[in-house]
């Protein structure tokens, strides 16, 4: 099993997957390490939240904690984007009709 890239006391890190609309108010879809997914109302998360975003949580006395990681954010962005461009040079990457990305 791969270790995480981080010691236990920087804490877990979450993906931010998405930030939606629901009944109760906005809530944001985060993905674990684990790869397990679960929703949080956007009201207990930091101020400024979005889609991508990477935060660090830690356990503490009076509950969990969490805060945005910009500088990790900003370095899983371009890496993203750097692997979307070598895809695409390679050919891998087509668009449909509608401008979709197929594979």
């Amino acid at each position: 099993m791969k270790e995480p890239a981080h010691s236990p006391a920087q804490g877990e890190r979450w993906i931010v997957d998405a930030v939606e609309d629901a009944p109760g108010g906005p809530v944001a879809r985060l993905e674990r390490e684990d790869g397990r997914t679960f929703t949080l109302p956007l009201r207990v998360l930091p101020t400024g939240l979005r889609e991508g975003d990477l935060l660090a949580v830690h356990d503490g006395p009076d509950g969990a904690t969490a805060q945005i990681l910009p500088q990790e954010t900003r370095a899983r962005r371009a890496a993203a984007q750097r692997r979307l461009e070598a895809l695409n040079r390679e050919g891998h990457v087509h668009f449909d009709d509608d401008g979709e990305i197929t594979l």
